[in-house]
């Protein structure tokens, strides 16, 4: 594929490719005008492809396990210019979700890093490993700062929804919380048989400075606000959040047309979903995470090497039509 690629995508218009998705008439329409081109094709894969963040023109790009590619965003050439473990590195770290936070530990080279694991049913699957990353010339390294721990037992109690699991950790460096992306039940066809019964959760914290010591736990008391939002599309993946607003992807692309690859807009000032992207057609392979950078939606995706001989692709999609939006 040619890296300079531009797909515009007008209305999904086929009987076929729009039966995939959840019909919420309702809801805002998809986005129809979307600019999508292959930002990089990534050499260097060691494992499957997963969590994603950039910070100035570095691109971290994670594997399932917890090892760390490197990439430069400026050059977007492809080349692995560095790369580390993690130190929370383990064969069930599924390392879903990178996200840079607003502290740095000190001697660090980076701010702390967030990192999700999303592996369902995993004795770490309610822990945030926040990693403190240090380059010192060409040699790169990472050490667990803070373990954070979720209690999300007696939700209800408090008023609050419960979550079934596997909670992607997402900082709001503008407005400095943390927030938890996750839903009512796991979002495959074998647990959420009928879709009415699930709803997508946002619940907001605090982001515990490293004062607070090596391990931090958060239990329902520690709750801020909690969103709810439609569930209107299957096969939860990672996103970031950027001012209030959370981009999050789905589905694993030209896999399995029945988990089609789509994004999703939540505002979680106005309560509501306020943009819907269905690009099956455009992101082909298996949306991993979502980065937003200088007016840009950099989608990191997974494809399977022993399907294609293709290297894994970043790709890079226009925001809603009318928005301006900048994350430096």
């Amino acid at each position: 594929m040619k890296r300079q690629l531009v797909c515009l995508v007008m209305a999904l218009c086929t009987t076929a490719l729009s039966a995939q998705y959840l019909d919420f008439p309702e809801l805002v329409k998809p986005e129809e005008n979307v600019k999508c081109e292959i930002f990089i094709q990534k050499e260097g894969r060691g494992r499957a492809q997963q969590g994603m963040e950039i910070h100035g023109r570095y691109l971290f790009s994670l594997e399932d396990g917890g090892h760390v590619n490197i990439y430069d965003f400026k050059k977007h050439d492809g080349k692995v210019i560095g790369g580390f473990q993690l130190a929370s590195s383990r064969p069930d770290n599924h390392a879903n979700n990178a996200e840079f936070g607003i502290e740095k530990k000190k001697g660090a080279s980076f701010p702390l890093i967030y990192i999700s694991n999303g592996k369902v049913g995993s004795e770490i699957e309610w822990l945030c490993y926040v990693e403190s990353i240090t380059k010192k010339k060409d040699v790169w390294s990472s050490e667990i700062a803070q373990t954070i721990h979720m209690d999300g037992s007696n939700w209800e109690s408090k008023g609050y929804t419960a979550i079934f699991g596997a909670p992607s950790w997402l900082v709001d460096r503008e407005r400095k919380f943390l927030w938890v992306f996750s839903a009512i039940k796991r979002t495959v066809k074998s647990v959420t048989t009928d879709p009415s019964e699930n709803k997508y959760i946002a619940t907001k914290f605090r982001i515990p400075s490293l004062k607070e010591g090596k391990d931090v736990y958060l239990t329902v008391d520690d709750i801020l606000d909690q969103v709810i939002f439609p569930f209107d599309i299957w096969f939860t993946q990672a996103g970031c959040v950027v001012d209030g607003k959370i981009f999050y992807g789905y589905g694993v692309g030209k896999q399995d047309d029945s988990r089609p690859s789509a994004i999703r807009v939540y505002d979680t000032d106005k309560r509501e979903i306020t943009a819907r992207y269905n690009i099956q057609e455009q992101v082909i392979w298996e949306i991993e995470d979502i980065r937003v950078k200088k007016g840009w939606m950099y989608v990191n995706t997974n494809n399977n090497p022993k399907k294609t001989k293709e290297l894994p692709v970043i790709y890079k999609v226009s925001l809603p039509e009318g928005w301006k939006l900048n994350r430096k």
